[in-house]
């Protein structure tokens, strides 16, 4: 998987961003398999966040904290 950087489009953020989800969620696969439910939920969150970390670079937004991210007012 690649790094991000601050050079790129908007859309090369939210294909980054859905990227580092899918990792994360294919790691919660990985996680459950071996019996490793916290771990598993640790992914899972993370998978949740970085999906909706992207849907918030649509329009241009970042967040630096994870509680903004989901409780964005508009």
């Amino acid at each position: 998987m690649t790094q991000h950087n601050e050079k790129g489009t908007r859309r090369d953020l939210v294909m980054y961003r859905l990227e580092v989800a899918k990792s994360d969620i294919k790691s919660v696969e990985i996680l459950l398999e071996a019996g490793v439910c916290r771990g598993a939920n640790n992914r899972a969150y993370y998978g949740i966040y970085h999906a909706i970390s992207a849907i918030h670079a649509l329009d241009g937004n970042a967040y630096k904290r994870h509680k903004d991210a989901y409780c964005n007012k508009r």
